[in-house]
């Protein structure tokens, strides 16, 4: 494709709903933003997740735009090589979720900026004043109603989209219909949109409402190892005699490492969320099942079913769009017990004041069996399969063990999180996708110092980046380093403003205190930094305690920095020692100097992330006691300190990422067996023992879209390559 065709920009699509409580102040309206959550007053919301019933009625409307293509190259025989490539993409269906009250120029101008204006639907009632107001506008089809939805006119839209756009090119033969199992929707229509694609008319199908899902996920895959072998092929541009030679071989050997992105949906809000953002009378509170539709079935009325009927369809909906915009997998997981959560919020307690290893151990058995059931055979296969893993869930998935590992599933594979409440907010996150930042070999970080130096914590962290910005000085201009003392709300406000950084470190004490978790500035408790439009930075990496708990269902900075327009947060769920902070985000930075001296190892800021965090599990074992400090400067018999050893040449290629603790540990005992301490060393494993804590950090947002180099160039070489 040129550069500069209209292939290349994205189909726009806008679902419209009333405004809650009778209108909306467009003066005041932002996608992005909505009311603190304060449901006692408020009945016009679902219990628990919390999505307005106005916004519930645009469901259907959501559904139905995901159907429609992404983008134009959707409607044309595209090259299998293109389609696997297209999984570094993120090509997300562009919908502005929006009350109809601001459906105007004001609002459509800014997000359809070099996007298709392509179809608005709606609920009937409001069809024909937007149907003017589309027009209006100039979007290419009639705004469509509720009423008219159906396989007919998703076939309609297909065709007329084509025929507006692409008149000159070859549509596909095979027709896309709606699927009714919304249950299953997160595997499916990605698998569904690819057989389009591919040709594979078989596999169009859905399973019956009896079940018949069974093998669904292993189909699904299937599908993803068809792909990868015949891009492959394409790729080195072999013949088709030779193809056809070399097909099985081939085949067999992608379906060894294949490997591409998958999407969980894992519903769930903690009892002590429940009880602090609802009242009494909301939690028993439910509206009926309607009488017309069944649960988990597609329907112009999804709407006016229950409360967690309707929270399961935009939950499902959030996590097939993310799945079909990675051209991955998905699946929706049952909710949450109720017991993991109490389980979880006891281990984050544990860690105020204590950090006893055998405790932690023991506590982190106990969330291990309470959340066991999440472990359905499905969820196990294909994650064991992800190239990396996006979670819609308000629970750390990642720090649970994977059945088969020994290491938490954070270790495994670079994971991140979208929050679920308040869901209206999860709606309008993925409906309205970010760019992606291309950060292209140059990185400007800030580190705001929010503790003063008479605190013992702020000497000790100005220490730590006194390290980074000596690591920083090896990158040259490629790596930029500032740091400044931001002692007040509006210091630091001044400092992201004057210095604009890609990255934010912010340095402080965390607080947690009820069900509030945020950030200690000056004298003030922030939940929010408050920055101005055009002002907020990319990332922000929060060094500082418990500032993401999840066990309480805490109202934390991490998550509320999204609103603020943040791509990509990263927290910390418990209390954590300044030190050992310090020297992981030193290893962070450090890790991005190399990408940027040496690149082609780390596609994303998230690749950067998981190395450094499942890597730091040598620093975790060895941080435990000061014995083992000790012992791993000593001479390990290579003439070379025992940490020296390990990290350059006994751990290379023998740490498994979901056992990475255990193997850690086997590959430090052989070389204190060499040295003949080896019993000493290995009770010093035990007692005191360790903390995972490298484990209790995780990241919100997006930060996958964080491309260290130009993404595109990427792509292409992928696409081109001999």
């Amino acid at each position: 494709m040129e550069s500069g065709s209209p292939f290349e920009r994205p189909l726009g699509y806008v679902v419209l709903c009333r405004a809650q409580n009778g209108g909306t102040n467009p003066a005041v309206y932002s996608p992005f933003a909505m009311e603190q959550m304060d449901e006692v007053a408020n009945k016009d919301v679902t219990v628990p997740h919390g999505i307005s019933r106005a916004a519930a009625a645009a469901l259907p409307g959501l559904w139905y735009t995901l159907h429609l293509p992404s983008t134009l190259s959707d409607l044309v025989d595209t090259p299998a090589r293109i389609l696997k490539a297209a999984q570094q993409l993120k090509l997300d269906h562009h919908i502005l979720l929006l009350p109809i009250d601001v459906f105007d120029a004001r609002y459509v101008d800014g997000f359809f900026r070099g996007l298709h204006r392509t179809l608005v639907v709606c609920p009937d009632d409001l069809l024909e004043e937007a149907r003017q107001r589309s027009k209006t506008m100039d979007f290419a089809l009639p705004a469509v109603g509720y009423a008219s939805l159906g396989d007919e006119s998703l076939t309609a839209h297909w065709k007329a989209i084509h025929r507006h756009f692409v008149p000159d090119s070859e549509p596909l033969g095979n027709a896309l219909t709606l699927t009714r199992r919304l249950d299953l929707a997160p595997v499916l229509l990605p698998h569904r949109r690819l057989a389009r694609q591919m040709g594979w008319a078989d596999d169009l199908a859905e399973p019956s409402l009896d079940n018949g899902a069974d093998g669904l996920a292993l189909r699904a895959v299937h599908g993803q190892i068809l792909l990868a072998t015949i891009a492959r092929l394409e790729s080195e541009q072999t013949s088709r005699e030779v193809a056809e030679q070399r097909f099985d071989s081939t085949l067999d050997e992608e379906a060894r490492s294949l490997r591409f992105p998958l999407t969980l949906a894992l519903p769930g809000v903690a009892v002590a969320y429940s009880r602090t953002a609802y009242s009494s009378e909301l939690r028993s509170h439910s509206s009926p099942l309607s009488s017309e539709v069944e649960p988990n079935v597609w329907s112009v009325a999804l709407h006016e079913r229950s409360d967690s009927a309707v929270e399961d369809a935009a939950i499902e909906f959030a996590a097939t769009h993310h799945a079909v915009a990675t051209n991955g997998l998905g699946l929706m997981m049952p909710p949450v017990p109720r017991d993991a959560f109490v389980a979880l919020a006891e281990l984050e307690r544990h860690f105020i004041g204590n950090e006893n290893p055998a405790s932690v151990r023991r506590l982190m058995a106990r969330l291990d069996a309470a959340a066991s059931c999440v472990w359905s055979e499905d969820v196990v296969e294909l994650i064991k399969r992800a190239s990396q893993l996006t979670v819609f869930s308000n629970f750390p998935l990642g720090l649970l063990t994977l059945p088969g590992d020994t290491s938490p599933l954070t270790a495994r594979l670079p994971l991140t999180y979208r929050p679920l409440t308040p869901l209206i907010r999860t709606l309008q996150h993925e409906t309205n996708t970010p760019s992606s930042v291309n950060l292209n070999g140059r990185v400007r970080v800030l580190i705001a110092e929010c503790i003063p130096t008479s605190d013992p914590v702020g000497r000790l962290s100005r220490q730590g980046w006194k390290v980074a910005k000596e690591t920083a000085q090896e990158a040259g201009d490629a790596l930029k380093i500032d740091e400044v003392e931001t002692l007040t709300p509006d210091a630091l406000r001044h400092a992201v403003t004057e210095y604009r950084p890609d990255f934010l470190i912010i340095s402080a004490h965390g607080s947690f205190r009820g069900n509030v978790a945020g950030l200690v500035i000056g004298d003030k408790l922030c939940l929010e930094l408050g920055l101005g439009p055009g002002d907020t930075p990319p990332v922000v990496m929060l060094s500082a305690c418990h500032v993401a708990p999840r066990g309480a269902g805490a109202v934390s900075v991490t998550d509320l920095l999204l609103r603020e327009g943040v791509l990509a947060v990263l927290g910390t769920q418990v209390p954590v020692r300044v030190d050992r902070n310090a020297m992981l985000m030193v290893r962070f930075l450090a890790n991005v100097v190399e990408e940027l001296k040496h690149p082609g190892h780390f596609a994303t800021l998230l690749d950067v992330w998981h190395h450094v965090q499942a890597g730091n599990a040598i620093n975790d074992i060895l941080g435990a006691s000061r014995s083992l400090q000790n012992w791993a400067i000593k001479d390990s018999g290579s003439s070379i300190p025992v940490l020296t050893d390990f990290m350059m040449n006994r751990s290379k290629g023998r740490l498994q990422r979901g056992r990475i603790y255990e193997d850690t540990e086997r590959v430090l005992a052989e070389i204190a067996d060499e040295m003949g301490m080896g019993s000493k060393v290995r009770n010093w494993f035990r007692r005191p023992g360790y903390v995972p804590e490298s484990m209790f950090y995780l990241f919100v947002g997006r930060p996958e879209r964080i491309h260290l180099g130009h993404v595109a160039s990427r792509v292409e070489s992928f696409r081109l390559r001999p």
